[in-house]
């Protein structure tokens, strides 16, 4: 049987991986990044399938200096319909400082821009959750 991780460990892994996953991004090492995008993936569904343990740990990651945990945190509370008012204005804020942010504010804006037309934000393909 799979242990299930603490509310420590997602968010250790969350920043650790979110980490690596900014700094694929500005370097354009998708390879590495894919990598990592994945172990994202297995976070989100476990807290997919516990949001009491997802109510214990995104919330906290929206003050971590790393824009890519604020917004991942953010997007990820919006898909499980969790703390909107605060991932909203997380994401809005990103969204405002381009010259901050860069291609992170347009993936904030963009993260807005389809949860309200869609109403709703789908994480994760289904082929991105296979091993």
């Amino acid at each position: 049987m799979k242990k299930a991780l603490t509310s420590q460990a997602i968010i250790e892994q969350y920043i650790e991986t979110c980490a690596i996953l900014r700094d694929t991004t500005l370097s354009g090492d998708s390879r590495k990044g894919n990598r990592e995008g994945k172990k994202i993936v297995k976070i989100f569904k476990e807290l997919e399938n516990d949001i009491e343990l997802a109510l214990q740990t995104l919330p906290l990651l929206f003050i971590e200096d790393n824009v890519v945990v604020r917004t991942d945190a953010a997007a990820q509370c919006l898909a499980l319909k969790i703390c909107i008012d605060q991932s909203v204005k997380v994401l809005q804020e990103i969204a405002n400082d381009e010259s901050s942010y860069g291609i992170f504010a347009f993936n904030a804006e963009m993260t807005l821009k389809v949860w309200r037309e869609q109403g709703y934000l789908k994480m994760y393909p289904e082929q991105q959750v296979r091993d």
